[in-house]
């Protein structure tokens, strides 16, 4: 590809994402019809944040600080929170495209180089976390980050130049798209930085590799400097924390489905396919690095909720980029022709997703706003994110009917679920499916019916804790803004809420276990249909 249309590609890929990123901001705010849990999350986190505090060292989290520093920043500069998180998403794609414009202009041809940073810039912008059904919203927005941070690393380390090789320019690129993905989420980064190491090693040798290590150690002395040494060993304590949890072992499938399920064995027979193909056009350069490729894509997916295979998107760059090179037959077929098949097939396994993706943004732009309200208060600000009206106050709950005294109850030993008894009081097995805003308002209004000081730091036995957007309650510090394990913050923990129906049952199930075991005391204040209220107990 010449300067010329290079520069050109690069100019199509900055109007795309400025067009495409802006299409929300024409709705006004932030309008959500899909897991609202993970978008309370987001705001908890955010508004911690917005008070000074840091990831990892003020609260628990699994997910890297990157997952949350665009969005925070520009609410630093005056943005409402919707608009910060649209205009995060253009920010992170700003960064990505002279990332992206780069590998395309150096390694592919025109049509393929046009649909990779489309695509890939593309997923950066979406308002969707994938699958054909999942609806509108910013969940689980560092996923689709990671994936697309994550091809351009993999196209950098796996397709060599057209022209002259740049090692150095490559590894330092690709050394910080690594450390990227390390303050992202580290799934990623265990999972196919060492597959991008490996095929970088194979390319361009030491200068490539130590480029990449300098490039990758200097943001990390800058984040460091920031925020000091202890942020990487809290970051470490976080990751370790969500690892021996039992809440979250797996989000979906299992990894053995991931790889032979009938859903999923169409994109393991592709990946088996372009492995063959990258073994046979470059035997002695990314060859060997190919055989960890889709064990790695594999892993994330079955890490990331909805085990959608977003990399089925970039495995046609891969056989169409190598395609070229093939020569002679594959198990009896053309081998040219086989990349060219497996690149379709690829991605029309992915396109259900990729097409509800691609066309969120719109769907976000049609909504009738009339059928939205404020996801919280007037006074616990937020005024620019909206939730759907039936999502929000529809109070709907999963209830076992066999675990209940009963006609069904000779059905209990037969059946799943349980009763859950905490110091005689009787904890049903009852799941919240939706009605977000509805369980914190009826809460809420319950907790000031306690007539508890105001300000009490509060730990809630469940999986969300943003009750402080609806009540005079704070959150206790070190506490984690979603449960993943044991009972962090109980220490500076004044009362403990226990909901009788839970969004996660197990959630709330191990925290009365871990309370039984607590060397402090917890002494019943409040006992209703709703919830049992706690008082924390030091000697």
């Amino acid at each position: 590809m010449s300067r010329a249309e290079g520069f050109l590609l690069t100019g199509v890929f900055a109007v795309f994402v400025l067009a495409y990123g802006a299409v929300p901001l024409a709705s006004g705010g932030l309008f959500v019809d899909s897991h609202e849990g993970d978008t309370f999350h987001l705001l908890d986190i955010l508004t911690r944040m917005q008070s000074g505090a840091v990831p990892h060292l003020d609260f628990v989290t699994p997910l890297g600080a990157l997952s949350f520093w665009p969005a925070h920043w520009i609410m630093q500069v005056g943005q409402p929170t919707g608009a910060a998180l649209i205009l995060s998403q253009m920010a992170v794609a700003l960064c990505l495209l002279p990332f992206a414009a780069y590998a395309a202009c150096t390694r592919l041809t025109r049509g393929v180089a046009l649909y990779f940073g489309l695509t890939t810039l593309g997923v950066v912008m979406a308002l969707s976390y994938g699958t054909a059904i999942s609806g509108v919203g910013i969940s689980m927005h560092y996923n689709r980050w990671a994936w697309a941070i994550s091809f351009v690393m993999l196209l950098l380390a796996f397709v060599p130049a057209h022209k002259v090789p740049r090692a150095r320019l490559d590894g330092g690129l690709i050394g910080l798209l690594a450390a990227a993905l390390l303050l992202l989420k580290i799934t990623y980064f265990v999972a196919l930085v060492p597959v991008a190491a490996i095929a970088l090693w194979q390319m361009h040798r030491v200068r490539g590799l130590t480029a990449a290590l300098i490039a990758g150690a200097l943001v990390i002395a800058t984040v460091t400097i920031a925020h000091g040494f202890g942020f990487w060993l809290a970051y470490l304590h976080d990751l370790r924390l969500v690892s021996s949890t039992d809440v979250r072992p797996a989000v979906g499938m299992s990894f053995d489905e991931i790889a032979a399920d009938p859903t999923h064995l169409g994109a393991t027979l592709i990946g088996i396919l372009t492995v063959l193909i990258l073994r046979r056009a470059a035997p002695d350069a990314t060859g060997l690095a190919a055989l960890f490729l889709i064990p790695g894509f594999m892993y994330v997916t079955y890490q990331n909720f909805g085990n959608d295979p977003h990399w089925l998107v970039f495995l046609p760059v891969l056989l169409l980029a190598y395609r070229p090179r093939l020569e002679g037959s594959l198990f009896g077929f053309d081998a040219q022709r086989a990349a060219t098949l497996g690149a379709v097939s690829a991605f029309a396994l992915f396109f259900p997703s990729f097409a509800n993706m691609a066309m969120s943004p719109l769907s976000h732009l049609s909504f009738d706003k009339s059928e939205f309200v404020r996801m919280v208060p007037e006074s616990a600000g937020h005024p620019d994110i909206m939730i759907r009206q039936d999502r929000a106050y529809s109070m709907t709950a999963r209830v076992l009917f066999n675990v209940e005294p009963g006609p069904w109850s000779p059905y209990a030993e037969t059946g799943v679920g349980e009763v859950v008894e905490y110091d005689g009081i009787r904890f049903p097995e009852c799941r919240w499916l939706a009605g977000t805003k509805g369980y914190f308002e009826t809460h809420s209004a319950d907790l000031l019916a306690a007539e508890l000081p105001d300000g009490i730091r509060l730990f809630t036995a469940d999986l969300m804790a943003a009750f402080w957007f609806f009540a005079p309650v704070t959150p206790p510090d070190g506490s984690a803004p979603w449960y993943y394990g044991g009972l962090t913050g109980l220490e500076d923990t004044e009362y403990v809420l226990v909901p009788k129906c839970a969004f996660s049952p197990p959630v709330r199930n191990i925290v009365l276990t871990e309370m039984e075991t607590s060397p402090l005391e917890f002494t019943l204040v409040r006992d209703t249909e709703l919830s049992a209220i706690y008082r924390v107990e030091r000697n």
